[in-house]
């Protein structure tokens, strides 16, 4: 006899083509009413929240009296919440993004009195290979997941999932989803012919005999007679014993069972039973660009900074840095991040995200403020505070803004030696806007707004060193600005040059040539905000022959290229169709190539006119071989370039196709060991390898569709997915900036590479103290060093972030593996008591070796 465990839940979308706002509303009537039923009936229970406690929180703002009634019933395990503050995206969040999703989650779980030890994600598009790592770093031995598997991957539904670090959870899948069993009859006789179809199915991929019968669905309200109606059952019929139940319950009988399972590694990205809708790596990437700058900001420059001014004895605004990263994971679902929402939700979403971004420009600018403010100045001039969050010292070119009155002006360091710097762009600024100071005067105070792109050298790990700018005074070095119509850039490593309007790459270690790169392509769209979808009859646009104007800038730190493309295309689905000409995508892009790095620095600025289309970015790896790297939440992992089930899923009937469309955090890499390519984004999450050249990397750089959800798509087909809901919005019309570098590599992954990654995707920045601010503050009497570090960690592993621990006065430094092989490190070197903890910030051994795709956290008190 199969014991059948009843799981009754909810799962709560917050918003999708509704508001947070109508879900909010829905959730009073709909908690009132579980309570209620609860309470009325103490044999019924345990109900699970859907693993996220920001529904209490949500439920709190329109039913505040009703806490202590809540907090007793999740006391007593009859309602069950966590782990996770809100269902999280794995794919194109952020890994830091998701371990606080994990440390919040189970902090508000500890307020409230119990939580669910089980990894529960009931409807990622996907799922991360790195799941296990980060269940087991909070002592969560269990997941239950649904889309993404198939009997291919593993052949049960049940199995051991190992990550590459080693950490394994015991998983169960949804093979129908959540909501197989909704809203079942609450009388035998009805339920006995509606049940027997779905416990089958239930049935044919278990591992034993213990059955998961998930009883709910989207917003939908407690089926409070079901336990009493299963109970009959049990009298009834001797195929299957019912019992209410929950996951926790369900792997003890597991255990109990002594079925050994089979185990699986990897990511699990199939979507033969449910679609993984791999379209949204790329959808509304406007959203993507902002979540990426703000999680990045927060976690590698504003945490930092206030870490360090902590230390030297200003206060950490520990709640207000926790309500950025509470409004940013509000943002973090699959539908938010995923863009596949109403235009009214995604406005919504841009809108926390915007909101979490000014609040930490102002804590940045306020602390920077406060640290320059209690500085000794042993220079003449005002102090320019550049901060280096990363673990060793280095050397860096610093973007910085100045405002100044002067014509001429030099840049010092601490020690009166003159700098070399870069003037950007230059424009004038009237004070007045952004200075408290001159807001109610009767005359215009213009300055000289100047992007200054600084050399700064010997910056201290973990701290900062001050500079000086001396205004009035030339900068004396040689070698201006020119602008020059030359075609070929060149530093000791690489060249590129530009011929009949193509460029070509030269890496000089190795004479590897590479043709025709950084080729714009735009071809349609004809999918929604789920997924990309190439039209049946595709008419592809390129940036041949197409290039207006192009100049070589010579400067004293980098020399660029700025290229300015004026592309015929389509307007739209149907002049594409037509193969009419009858818009034009204008395309600027910069190439920068500095003087002291293997690197190109791409700027791409695109005026999106047109609609129905995905625009590309080729680059050519010249790699002959079936699979590439790209990374993942810390980590990178391997895969194959096409995969093998694009050759079988339309005779298996496969819900859409398992296309090469591929997630990544911010690198994509096709090499050998001597030569080829890496690409480093800033916030772009979507790439692809073209089946027709597998030595190509396609970069997504945004796509413009106009629906929320449409039907019969040619990787998609059958019914719609989400509504069938215009989105004009999702067409993304307007101005764009994406930000990415070229990596050539001669050497495979070398320690020189990785570290040459990590210092493009963590540059140092820096702080002109003018005297003036937008807002005034007493001074807080404390001095400062002109240069200063907190601690050194100099080693192979990532940095991560430096932060406030959670629960303790202390800080939490953290790092990552970012290559497929173990590496060795060494404690970090500070004057301060240190011990290894998890992304729970619990105690831990010092193994001394990060296994692949393992992050390693430091507490410091």
């Amino acid at each position: 006899m199969k014991t059948v465990h009843l799981i009754q839940h909810t799962h709560w979308d917050r918003e999708w083509y509704f508001t947070e706002n109508d879900s909010k509303i829905i959730l009073y009537y709909f908690m009132n009413d579980l309570m209620d039923r609860l309470e009325q009936d103490t044999t019924l229970g345990p109900f699970i929240l859907d693993g996220q406690t920001v529904v209490l929180e949500d439920y709190l703002k329109v039913a505040p009296k009703q806490c202590d009634r809540l907090k007793q019933l999740i006391k007593q395990g009859r309602i069950l919440i966590g782990p996770w503050y809100t269902q999280t995206d794995f794919l194109v969040v952020g890994a830091e993004s998701i371990a606080r999703n994990l440390l919040l989650g189970k902090a508000d779980c500890e307020t409230w009195g119990s939580y669910m030890p089980v990894g529960y994600v009931p409807d990622s598009f996907g799922q991360s290979a790195q799941l296990p790592m980060f269940l087991q770093q909070f002592d969560i031995k269990y997941a239950v997941i649904w889309r993404g598997w198939c009997e291919r991957d593993v052949a049960s539904s049940e199995f051991i999932w190992r990550a590459d670090s080693g950490d394994s959870v015991t998983t169960a899948v949804l093979p129908w989803g959540y909501g197989c069993a909704k809203w079942l009859p609450d009388n035998t006789e009805k339920a006995s012919i509606v049940l027997p179809a779905i416990l089958e199915k239930q049935a044919r991929f278990a591992h034993s005999e213990q059955i998961l019968l998930p009883n709910g669905n989207d917003q939908s309200p407690f089926e409070y007679a079901v336990p009493a109606m299963l109970n009959k059952l049990n009298e009834q019929q001797k195929d299957y014993h019912f019992v209410k139940s929950s996951f926790s319950d369900f792997f003890t009988a597991l255990q109990k069972s002594g079925q050994q399972l089979p185990e699986f590694s990897g990511e699990l990205l199939s979507p033969k039973y449910m679609r993984v809708h791999r379209g949204i790596f790329s959808t509304r990437m406007d959203i993507k660009l902002l979540n990426a700058k703000l999680e990045q900001f927060v976690s590698q420059q504003l945490e930092p900074l206030l870490s360090i001014n902590w230390r030297l004895g200003l206060p950490y605004p520990q709640s207000a840095v926790e309500n950025i990263w509470r409004d940013a994971m509000q943002s973090h679902a699959h539908d938010s991040i995923g863009g596949c929402n109403s235009d009214r939700v995604n406005s919504m979403v841009k809108a926390r995200l915007t909101n979490g971004l000014e609040s930490a420009n102002q804590l940045l600018s306020l602390n920077m403020k406060m640290l320059a403010g209690g500085i000794e100045a042993t220079q003449k001039g005002k102090k320019i505070i550049v901060f280096n969050s990363l673990p060793h010292q280095r050397d860096a070119q610093i973007s910085i803004t100045l405002y100044t009155p002067e014509a001429d002006f030099c840049i010092k360091d601490d020690q009166g030696k003159t700098c070399r710097w870069q003037l950007i762009k230059e424009q004038p600024q009237d004070m007045s806007l952004i200075v408290q100071e001159l807001a109610n005067s009767t005359t215009t105070t213009w300055y000289r707004k100047c992007d200054v792109l600084l050399e700064a050298t010997d910056l201290p790990s973990c701290g900062y060193r001050t500079f000086y700018l001396h205004e009035g005074e030339p900068a004396n070095f040689e070698f201006p600005l020119q602008i020059k119509n030359e075609n070929t850039l060149e530093n000791q490593w690489l060249k590129i040059e530009i011929n009949d309007g193509q460029l070509r790459l030269i890496d000089k270690r190795n004479q590897q040539h590479y043709s025709n790169i950084l080729r714009l392509v735009d071809g349609g769209d004809a999918g929604d905000n789920y997924n990309y979808s190439p039209p049946v009859d595709d008419w592809l646009v390129s940036s041949d022959g197409h290039l207006q104007q192009f100049e070589c800038i010579r400067a004293p730190l980098i020399d660029a290229f700025i290229l300015d493309w004026h592309i015929p295309a389509p307007l739209d689905a149907k002049a594409r169709q037509q193969h009419q000409l009858n818009a034009y995508l204008d395309i600027s892009m910069k190439i920068s190539l500095p003087h002291d790095k293997p690197w190109l620095d791409i700027e791409i600025t695109v005026n999106n006119t047109i609609q129905d289309h995905r625009l590309q970015i080729e680059i050519p790896t010249e790699i002959q071989q079936a699979f590439h790297f790209a990374d993942q939440p810390f980590g990178l992992i391997k895969r194959e370039n096409q995969p093998t089930s694009l050759a079988y899923w339309q005779e298996e009937n496969w819900t859409e196709a398992p296309t090469s469309l591929w997630p990544m955090q911010s690198l994509v890499m096709q090499h050998n060991d001597n030569h080829g390519i890496c690409l480093v984004t800033e916030g772009l999450r979507e790439y692809q390898i073209p089946e027709s050249r597998q030595d190509m990397i396609a970069l997504t750089l945004l796509r413009s569709v106009g629906w929320l959800g449409q039907a019969n798509l040619t990787w998609r087909p059958g019914r719609a997915s989400g509504m069938v809901l215009p989105s004009p919005d999702s067409q993304i019309f307007g101005i764009h900036h994406f930000h990415f570098a070229v990596l050539p590599m001669h050497q495979g992954q070398h320690p020189d590479f990785w570290r040459d990654v990590e210092h493009w995707r963590t540059p140092a920045f820096g702080y002109l103290d003018s005297g003036w601010s937008q807002f005034k503050m007493n001074p807080h009497n404390l001095v400062f060093p002109e240069s200063y570090s907190l601690l050194t960690w100099d080693c192979d592993l990532h940095f991560s972030t430096l932060k406030k621990a959670q629960n303790v006065d202390a800080l939490v430094l953290r790092g990552w593996n970012p290559s497929i092989e173990p590496l060795l490190y060494e404690p970090p070197k500070s004057d301060i008591k240190i011990q290894q903890v998890t992304l729970a910030e619990t105690e831990c051994v010092n193994a001394g070796k990060a296994a692949p795709c393992a992050p390693v956290s430091w507490l410091m008190s």
